[in-house]
């Protein structure tokens, strides 16, 4: 890592190979027409162009899918509301923080899976004040858009203070708990506590990410911009949230998916995992939303109605 006068010339950042980004002063509410300008930071560095053609190829922002949400959806929007205890949510305006609806069990951990891997690109970037090598960016580029598990590994790795796995989780850890995200194990892996016992992380709720996501939009860390754009390029939420949300309104997030063995069974009270998650902000009208969306049915299809009710019934989407 470089560390450069942030009076030096962009050009100069660019010829050394670091993607810098001060901390942010304002929102992030608009949308460019055009992905060239999007992924252009508030600095003037352009993204895809700093990170080469795999990065190019990769930061392009992902639109609902369009499906019809017709009767049937509705039906089965209003069951899954009201009665599906292995679902839970939360849906906010991230301007003002104000949450909009919530599910009676959004502050339980449930399994995170790959929606844990937003924490470790923020720990990261914090971690380096905002600033990302060439290398750095294709691999958050890959952990988010594609949802690459050695990038993650790699990644969270070096957001510790000396490259190890242990190390990482701790930093990751630490992030989370300065945030005030109290009730995450945001982490990938196990951690080793002083007493030599271990502790299982990937666990989330609903409740703590929205926060996050709130945080992210107003750039309460450093380089939140970077994961806030590089969000809007993720392709895995075609059969989630994406899949009733109108083809005109942007969708940035995350997803996570895992079906096999709970090896938490201390904090969740399940034998066997089949976790459906989607973590998402919408712009509509010129306004983001956050909306969580942590499922262990093991339907995506619940995760996709759920969304695309909660949208319709709150922020006024047909």
């Amino acid at each position: 890592m470089i560390h450069i006068n942030r009076a030096v010339s962009m050009i100069c950042l660019f010829l050394l190979g670091v993607l810098f980004f001060p901390a942010a002063s304002q929102s992030l509410a608009t949308q460019p027409d055009s992905d060239e300008e999007f992924f252009t930071l508030k600095n003037g560095l352009n993204m895809r162009e700093f990170g080469g053609s795999e990065v190019r190829n990769l930061l392009n922002r992902q639109h609902g899918q369009g499906v019809t949400f017709g009767k049937t959806q509705q039906k089965h929007y209003l069951r899954l509301k009201d009665s599906e205890k292995q679902i839970q949510w939360t849906l906010s305006n991230l301007q003002t923080g104000k949450v909009l609806s919530r599910s009676e069990n959004a502050d339980e951990v449930f399994f995170g899976a790959s929606a844990s891997k937003i924490f470790v690109a923020a720990t990261l970037l914090n971690k380096q004040h905002g600033k990302l090598r060439k290398d750095q960016l294709k691999l958050m580029a890959r952990m988010i858009v594609r949802s690459n598990n050695p990038a993650w590994k790699e990644l969270q790795r070096q957001a510790g203070v000396d490259g190890t796995d242990d190390s990482g989780r701790e930093a990751v850890d630490t992030f989370s708990h300065e945030m005030g995200y109290t009730n995450l194990r945001c982490f990938q892996g196990w951690l080793k506590n002083d007493d030599g016992s271990k502790t299982h992380g990937n666990e989330l709720n609903c409740t703590d990410v929205n926060r996050f996501l709130y945080d992210t939009f107003h750039g309460k860390y450093e380089g939140a911009e970077i994961l806030w754009k590089i969000m809007h390029a993720t392709r895995t939420g075609k059969k989630k949230i994406n899949k009733y949300t109108p083809k005109d309104i942007y969708i940035a997030g995350k997803t996570g998916t895992y079906h096999g063995p709970n090896e938490s069974p201390e904090t969740i009270q399940l034998k066997t995992l089949k976790a459906r998650n989607h973590v998402v902000m919408l712009n509509i009208n010129g306004n983001y939303y956050g909306l969580s969306i942590f499922c262990n049915t093991g339907r995506d299809e619940d995760v996709a109605i759920l969304g695309g009710g909660l949208i319709r019934e709150y922020l006024g989407v047909k």
